[in-house]
C-alpha cells in the first residue's frame, strides 16, 4: 500500500510531488500518449485497492482482531487501530529522506517494477493470516499485521518519487497539469469510493478479499508499467559517482537554494498542521458544531471528495490560463477560507455547500503541486528533492494531530467565548484556526511563485529526457 500521510477524514490531502492528469481528454495529448494511459490505469486501480485494503484493516483490527472469546471489543483496541496508522507513516519520517539518492540512482521504472512486486508478495503474504488467526496470539497477529504495512510503505517511499520522474519523461511539460488533475481525480474518487467498499466487503466476504483485492492492484500496476517505453535518454558525460553523501548533499543544496521549492515546504507544512488537526477533531465537530450524528461524518467527507475530484478536472483548463504558481496560492487561499467558512456552519446543509468549496480548492492544489516540481527539478534530481517534502508534511500532520487532540481535551475543553456576537467553541475554534494556516500559507508563496519559469528549467522535465544514469533506453514489451 502507499503511504497514509496523505489520507485524513475528510477525503483530502496535500502532498507535493504526486503529478501527472487532466479536465478532459478531449483537446489533450493524452488522448494519444499510450504510456501515460498505461500509467494512469495502473494507478487508478491500484489507488482503489490501498483505499479499500487500508480501512478493510482497520475494520478488522477494530472489530475482529481485538474482539475476545466474549463478543466484547478489547478497550485497547483504538490503540491498536492508532498502531497500524503509525506502522504506515512511520516509513515516510525514517525511509524517506534516505531513499531519494537512491532513486536518482537507479532505473526508475525497473524501481517501480520492483516496488510493485514486493508489495504484491507482501500483501499476498497476508492471506495466510486469516486462516491461522486461531492458532496465532493477538499480539502476534498486530506484529505482523504492523510489519507488512511498515514494509510496504517502505517501497512506497521508493515508488512514488520514480513515478514523479517517469510522468516527468513521458509527459510533455503542456499536458502535466492536465495529467496531474486525472490522477489526483482518481486518487480523490478512491477517498471517496473506498469506505463504503471496506464495511460489506469485510462483513460479507471477509478480510481476505481486500487483501486480495490490494494484492491484485499491485499486479495490474506491475503489467502497466512494465508496458511504458521510456523515451531514449541522451548520452551520459563519463564521470565517477559520487558518494552517497555528497549526492545527498547536493540534493539538500539545491532545494535550500530554490525560493520556489522551499516556499512550496514552508506552505505544505503549514497546511498539514491544518489538516492534522482536523483529522483530529473532525467527528466531534459534526457532533457537536452541525447537530447531527457521528454517521454524517461519511456524507460531509464525500462531498469535500467530490469537491476534491471536481477540482483535480478543473485544473487542466485552468492551467492553460492561470499561472500554475498562481493557482497553488489562489488554491490555498480559497481552502482556507472554505474551511472558515466550515467553522461557523452549525447545521449540515451549509457545512455540506462549505465542504464542496473547500474540496474544489484542495482538488487544484494537489493537482497542480506536482507540475511544478517537475517544471523547477532537474529529472537527476527528483528522488532527493522529493524525499524533502514527505518528512516535513508527516512531522507537521503529527505534530497538530498531537496538539489538537491535547488541547480539545484539556485546556479547550470547556472553551466558550463570545467576541462581537460570535461564538466560538473547541472544536470550531480548531477548523477556524486551520482554515486561517490554510490563508497563511497561500498568501506567504505569493512572492515566491512569481518567480515560477513558465518552461520547465534544464534539465527538467521536458527539456532533456535525461533522468537517472541508470534510465538508458528501454524497450518494453507491447501490450
Amino acid at each position: 500500500m502507499r503511504r497514509n500521510d496523505d489520507r485524513d477524514i475528510f477525503g483530502f490531502r496535500y502532498r507535493a510531488g504526486e503529478g501527472g492528469g487532466s479536465l478532459s481528454i478531449q483537446a489533450s495529448g493524452l488522448r494519444q500518449n499510450k504510456n501515460w494511459q498505461r500509467l494512469w490505469l495502473g494507478q487508478s486501480v491500484s489507488l482503489l485497492g490501498d483505499m479499500v485494503f487500508l480501512i478493510t484493516v482497520l475494520l478488522w483490527i477494530a472489530t475482529v482482531i481485538a474482539k475476545g472469546p466474549d463478543g466484547v471489543i478489547a478497550s485497547w483496541a483504538p490503540a491498536a487501530v492508532s498502531g497500524a496508522l503509525i506502522a504506515v507513516a512511520v516509513p515516510a519520517l525514517i525511509v524517506g529522506p534516505f531513499a531519494g539518492v537512491w532513486v536518482d540512482r537507479w532505473n526508475r521504472r525497473r524501481t517501480m517494477l520492483a516496488a510493485d512486486a514486493a508489495r504484491f508478495l507482501l500483501i499476498a503474504g497476508l492471506l495466510v493470516l486469516p486462516l491461522l488467526r486461531h492458532r496465532i496470539p493477538v499480539g502476534g497477529q498486530l506484529a505482523i499485521l504492523y510489519a507488512v504495512l511498515a514494509a510496504a510503505s517502505c517501497f512506497a517511499e521508493f515508488f512514488d518519487p520514480s513515478r514523479l520522474a517517469v510522468i516527468g519523461t513521458i509527459v510533455p511539460p503542456d499536458d502535466q497539469a492536465r495529467a496531474s488533475g486525472h490522477l489526483q481525480a482518481m486518487a480523490a474518487f478512491a477517498q471517496v469510493l473506498g469506505p463504503p467498499i471496506a464495511a460489506p466487503l469485510l462483513i460479507t466476504f471477509g478480510v481476505q478479499w481486500a487483501l486480495i483485492l490490494n494484492a491484485a492492484s499491485f499486479g495490474i500496476s506491475f503489467l502497466c508499467v512494465r508496458a511504458i517505453r521510456i523515451p531514449p535518454a541522451p548520452p551520459q558525460p563519463g564521470a565517477e559517482r559520487a558518494s552517497y553523501g555528497a549526492e545527498l548533499r547536493e540534493g539538500l543544496k539545491y532545494f535550500a537554494a530554490s525560493k520556489i521549492l522551499v516556499s512550496m515546504a514552508i506552505s505544505i507544512m503549514i497546511t498539514m498542521l491544518g489538516v492534522g488537526a482536523i483529522n483530529a477533531v473532525g467527528v466531534f465537530f459534526i457532533v457537536h458544531n452541525l447537530h447531527v450524528s457521528a454517521s454524517w461524518l461519511g456524507t460531509v467527507s464525500g462531498v469535500v471528495g467530490a469537491g476534491a475530484v471536481a477540482g483535480a478536472l478543473a485544473t487542466g483548463a485552468l492551467a492553460s490560463r492561470i499561472q500554475l504558481g498562481k493557482l497553488l496560492w489562489a488554491g490555498l487561499i480559497a481552502g482556507g477560507l472554505g474551511l472558515v467558512g466550515l467553522s461557523r456552519c452549525t447545521a449540515l446543509p451549509p457545512a455540506l455547500v462549505a465542504g464542496l468549496e473547500l474540496g474544489l480548492s484542495v482538488g487544484v492544489i494537489n493537482a497542480v503541486d506536482g507540475p511544478i516540481l517537475l517544471r523547477t527539478t532537474p529529472l537527476h534530481l527528483m528522488g532527493r528533492v522529493s524525499a524533502v517534502f514527505s518528512p516535513l508534511q508527516q512531522i507537521a500532520a503529527l505534530t497538530s494531530m498531537t496538539l489538537a487532540g491535547v488541547l480539545s481535551s484539556t485546556v479547550l475543553l470547556r472553551f466558550h467565548a463570545v467576541i462581537a456576537g460570535v461564538t466560538f467553541g473547541p472544536y470550531d475554534t480548531i477548523f477556524g484556526i486551520a482554515g486561517l494556516m490554510f490563508v497563511v500559507a497561500g498568501l506567504a508563496i505569493i512572492r515566491p511563485m512569481r518567480a515560477l519559469p513558465a518552461a520547465a528549467v534544464p534539465g527538467s522535465a521536458g527539456i532533456s529526457e535525461a533522468t537517472a544514469p541508470g534510465d538508458a533506453p528501454e524497450a518494453a514489451p507491447a501490450s
